[in-house]
């Protein structure tokens, strides 16, 4: 039978298959326990060497293939930060949840670092996003179909009933281009603006995904002010403007510093 810290190692490679390197705190958040548990695992004594090892901070594989597998092309898009964020908005997909995932680059890689033995249902617009939950053993994905156009990799059907009118999803992944103190949540294809507006107003629980950079900046459409969103999830602490507004707004902030839920 497989140990508990055996199963914690298991996963740690799966997610290593991605990336070249994972935060301890993010590994710990991920795998819901302690740093120091993490800690220990890599401590313990056994008959065989660990494939995995600490090196400041960061675990990363043991005599990892000099020419790895290349990325699938949705692989090769997130930026290096959205690592961190993946795992943490990953950690709040819950058992036989609905949930909304938006078309940004980051998240097939919220997708995949989702569990495998959680059953939930995804609903979708983007190619990439799609083939993202089809390769999950189970889940069940939705795709609001239509035309595809590859600046957003997305698809539209304005003529036709989206399943987005119907269905309540418990949770709304939405991505964004730019946060803005006095503009919002920003983002740089208009043609977005109405599936991302439909799936927040029907959103049970609005989660923001902002990597610290996007902070500041400004894109061509709004989708929103902050407080429409229940929850953002970032790479790094925010800045103190944005920490005193989100506090303000009842707007739950996640980053590897903070405090798990």
């Amino acid at each position: 039978m497989e140990t508990k810290q055996k199963e914690r190692i298991r996963r740690l490679m799966e997610l290593l298959k991605k990336t070249d390197r994972i935060h301890l705190k993010d590994a710990a958040r991920m795998l819901e326990v302690s740093v120091m548990t993490i800690r220990r695992d890599f401590s313990q004594e056994d008959s065989e060497p660990l494939p995995l090892t600490l090196l400041g901070g960061y675990i990363v594989m043991v005599n990892k293939p000099a020419q790895p597998a290349p990325m699938s092309p949705r692989q090769a898009t997130y930026h290096q930060d959205d690592m961190p964020v993946a795992i943490l908005a990953a950690g709040l997909v819950s058992e036989n949840d609905l949930v909304f995932f938006d078309n940004g680059p980051e998240m097939p890689l919220v997708i995949n670092m989702i569990p495998d033995d959680i059953t939930f249902t995804g609903i979708c617009y983007s190619h990439r996003v799609f083939i993202a939950l089809s390769e999950k053993p189970n889940a069940t994905a939705i795709l609001c179909g239509g035309t595809w156009r590859a600046k957003s990799d997305a698809f539209y059907d304005t003529a036709n009933p989206s399943p987005l009118d119907s269905l309540n999803p418990r949770k709304v992944f939405i991505s964004a281009s730019g946060v803005h103190g006095h503009f919002g949540i920003t983002w740089f294809n208009p043609d977005d603006l109405a599936t991302k507006r439909k799936a927040i107003e029907h959103g049970l629980r609005k989660i923001l995904l902002a990597r610290h950079a996007l902070f500041d900046e400004v894109a061509p459409a709004s989708i929103g002010p902050l407080s429409a969103f229940d929850v953002l999830i970032s790479d790094r602490a925010l800045p103190a403007d944005y920490a005193t507004h989100c506090r303000n707004g009842f707007v739950k902030v996640i980053t590897p510093e903070s405090e798990s839920e």
